[in-house]
């Protein structure tokens, strides 16, 4: 059996992604899953979360970052490995008298520049962006897809839009979550990003998830009424036959205590007192149906 490969994605930002990732990944560590988060977003919100600002800053000046790896694999044309820049032990979370066993591939804000450095680098050496995108997918596919077999899940933190790593990593997965709140601006490049990574994959000559994406409703406010509107408009496109989309049954509410959750602490919280009723609520709903869509398969 070889693990699962999940990208957190959506076009738009602000939109739940890193505390989905966050949530997602400590709920499944806590159900006893090997668990190992890539962060994707030159943000590095999830990095930081799990390592802290003190030692994500040590991972970056040593070089044990993703943006790392890359220039040095596709700008200095160096053999460097990904294994050593894969932190264990970073979560603060206690679970059952220890810590949850999370691990990490951090990323640090340089990775937007150094994806950016990468096009020019392949670009002045003649390769086409038909090439480029095949080099990147060939890496991931030597790299990070041999990653599932010593875990059980591994979590893509995905950019906002469509980097070159985050679009590779979304047609590399062997699920996609993408996390909108049920209003106008969260939902508008649904259809568009579905077209993109789905439906013209035929046409650009790569491969398409083997499944279409799930959407993960976020910071949902049941008093609002656009939020009601817009939900089951949702509801109602991913019941057609021809839907681009399934649409998971558990909502993530807009709540005070999920947004302390990315917050760092002086006491190293319990998973039950982190979460506290949205354990039962919301993370066990969550993860429960993520293992039925594999199962399913």
């Amino acid at each position: 059996m070889t693990g699962k490969l999940i990208a957190v994605a959506n076009m738009k930002g602000g939109v739940g992604k890193t505390t989905t990732v966050l949530m997602l990944a400590e709920a499944l560590a806590a159900d006893g899953a090997r668990v190992l988060v890539v962060d994707l977003d030159p943000q590095a919100s999830v990095s930081v979360c799990l390592a802290g600002e003190v030692l994500l800053a040590e991972l970056i000046a040593h070089g044990r970052t993703l943006e790392a790896y890359l220039a040095l694999k596709l700008i200095a044309r160096e053999k460097p490995l990904l294994q050593p820049r894969i932190r264990a032990g970073v979560s603060m979370t206690m679970h059952r008298g220890e810590p949850l066993a999370l691990v990490l591939l951090p990323a640090g804000p340089h990775l937007r520049l150094v994806e950016r450095e990468i096009l020019y680098s392949l670009t002045a050496r003649n390769l086409s962006m038909r090439e480029i995108d095949a080099k990147l997918r060939r890496i991931f596919a030597e790299e990070f897809r041999p990653l599932a077999r010593a875990y059980d899940y591994v979590l893509f933190d995905c950019a906002p839009g469509l980097s070159p790593m985050t679009e590779v990593a979304i047609r590399g997965a062997d699920l996609v979550l993408v996390t909108s709140i049920p209003d106008y601006l969260s939902t508008y490049g649904l259809d568009a990003f579905i077209q993109i990574i789905w439906e013209q994959a035929r046409d650009k000559d790569v491969s398409a998830p083997p499944r279409p994406p799930y959407v993960l409703v976020t910071r949902f406010q049941r008093q609002i009424r656009q939020h009601q509107t817009i939900l089951a408009r949702l509801e109602t496109e991913a019941a057609a036959d021809n839907a681009g989309f399934r649409l998971l049954a558990t909502r993530i509410p807009q709540a005070a205590s999920l947004a302390q959750a990315l917050m760092p602490r002086a006491v190293s919280p319990t998973f039950s007192a982190k979460y506290g009723a949205h354990v039962s609520t919301i993370l066990s709903p969550l993860i429960g149906e993520v293992k039925d869509i594999f199962r399913a398969a």
